[in-house]
């Protein structure tokens, strides 16, 4: 059942960093390499943190773009 949950987990938020790292980038970043970008990030998340419920997603996302800027911007 956990394993079930992780997966829901993981689904919804990479959804929601997904559309807010397109959002935040004014729609320039390619969609597969965002969908990349926050599964990857969704993956590494540990759910149980009771942090990560006070960084929303626009945050994240902000911050992962200034991190993948030079590499993936066109």
């Amino acid at each position: 059942m956990a394993v079930v949950s992780l997966e829901n987990n993981i689904k919804l938020y990479s959804s929601e960093l997904f559309q807010a790292l397109l959002k935040a980038s004014n729609y320039k970043l390619d969609e597969r390499i965002a969908q990349t970008v926050a599964e990857g990030y969704a993956r590494n998340l540990d759910y149980s943190d009771p942090e990560l419920m006070h960084v929303g997603v626009t945050s994240v996302a902000n911050n992962l773009l200034t991190k993948i800027k030079q590499e993936y911007f066109i």
